[in-house]
């Protein structure tokens, strides 16, 4: 018998919406509010890939930032379903 009981299918999709939304933190609120003085210490990823693409013109260094940024999210979702497949005995994907 499974050591998860009945909570481990839903607890798994949550784990996986949470790892999504985790690399996604809303950027646009943090551009909304940002303003000269709060500039440095506002900046999150996105936002910073944001500056240094469109407004500091180094899109070759915004776009592998936010290739790394992708990469991580990968990483992070099998590493969800590595944990699945221990857990459960069957994959998430």
């Amino acid at each position: 018998m499974s050591p998860c009981l009945g909570l481990c299918r839903p607890f798994f999709v949550l784990l996986l919406l949470s790892i999504a939304n985790f690399v996604n933190n809303g950027m646009e609120q943090y551009f909304i509010f940002q303003n000269p003085l709060n500039k440095d210490k506002i900046e999150v990823l996105d936002l910073y890939v944001y500056n240094q693409g469109m407004v500091g013109q180094s899109t070759s260094y915004a776009t592998v930032v936010s290739m790394l940024k992708s990469l991580v999210s990968i990483a992070l979702l099998f590493l969800a379903n590595t944990l699945s497949k221990l857990l459960r005995k069957e994959s998430i994907i």
